[in-house]
């Protein structure tokens, strides 16, 4: 780590998020003096290496004086612990568990999409689904905006964070040597060469989704959402199909999307983007535009992300231009 830099501390530190939030601010052009790696209990003893240099992993919220930021990966349960505790140390938190997200008083902000970062104590970035439509929904804007909308999402394991691979990976092991299935975790379904409707938890997921995107979207039509989980280790697909109150041109649609930031158009020949293509890449991936032959006021599309790498991409951003919003970043250095 530098000499002379920034202090962030990141919580949920050994999680699916927040090593990649670790790995994001690593590759950044930000000089960091000092990390302070945040998790539960469960990751008691543990290190991380971080810029070369092996760096404790604290299970006990450390104070917080003295640090420039905090950014929270840990569920929201524990995220409002943190954040409590930043505002008393009066260090700046980026929240990216969702756990501000619906509240008002809270900025949620979408860096990718231009939304300009202030001096607020907290800022929210999107999570899930929301952060893999917004390049879309934007994209079509006020005259073009859809009345309504329907969606399937398929999410990979990695939507139960670290558990959810590391499980998936045991029992896939497992059931190939004829293997007893290792016994899951408390509120783990095991997934390998199955699938899993997210039923008990789909209506509150879908109130939070369409709530984050009226935050972030003028005009946004209300989509009904179903979560299904398959066995695959990280990214998220959604069948989205989009109603307007007329008849639309899918031409007119794809040149839209094509100059939308945050957002590649897939040419793949024959078939749809796949998880594959968007792991570890932090732009939205979507299939051209497809007409609905049952209603010519409807067209179809297919998005694929890695949402575990845009949501912890997003916070990054917000981290840095909230340092640089307080002086303390100016640029790629420091005052």
């Amino acid at each position: 780590m530098a000499s002379r830099g920034v202090r962030i501390g990141v919580g949920g530190a050994t999680g699916a998020l927040g090593t990649e939030v670790l790995s994001l601010l690593d590759a950044a052009r930000v000089p960091i003096a000092q990390i302070v790696p945040v998790a539960g209990e469960g990751s008691l003893g543990c290190d991380l290496e971080f810029q070369d240099e092996v760096v404790a992993v604290e299970t006990e919220l450390p104070d917080l004086h003295g640090l420039d930021l905090f950014i929270n990966c840990a569920p929201p349960e524990a995220g409002a612990e943190m954040a409590r505790a930043a505002l008393r140390a009066e260090v700046p938190f980026v929240d990216a568990s969702g756990g501000f997200a619906a509240h008002a008083e809270v900025p949620l902000l979408w860096a990718s999409g231009g939304d300009l970062v202030g001096a607020e104590p907290l800022l929210a970035s999107p999570i899930d689904a929301t952060l893999a439509w917004l390049p879309v929904l934007r994209a079509l804007g006020t005259e073009r905006a859809p009345v309504a909308g329907q969606a399937t999402v398929l999410e990979s394991a990695s939507a139960s964070g670290r558990t959810g691979i590391e499980m998936l990976t045991a029992e896939s092991l497992a059931l190939f040597n004829q293997q007893e299935l290792p016994e899951p975790e408390d509120g783990y379904v095991p997934l390998a060469f199955d699938v899993h409707p997210n039923a008990g938890e789909g209506d509150a997921r879908e109130l939070a989704l369409q709530d984050a995107l009226a935050r972030l979207v003028p005009s946004v039509p209300t989509i009904a959402t179903r979560w299904v989980q398959v066995p695959v280790f990280v990214g998220q697909a959604t069948s989205l199909r989009l109603v307007w109150d007329a008849p639309v041109d899918a031409g007119e649609i794809a040149e839209l999307l094509a100059k939308a930031p945050g957002l590649e158009i897939w040419d793949g020949a024959g078939e749809g983007a796949n998880l594959r293509a968007a792991a570890g890449r932090d732009v939205v991936l979507v299939g051209a535009p497809v007409p609905d032959p049952s209603d010519a006021a409807a067209l179809r599309l297919w998005i694929v992300a890695d949402v575990l790498r845009l949501v912890a991409a997003n916070a990054v951003a917000l981290a840095i231009g909230a340092l640089e919003t307080r002086g303390v970043l100016d640029g790629p250095g420091l005052h």
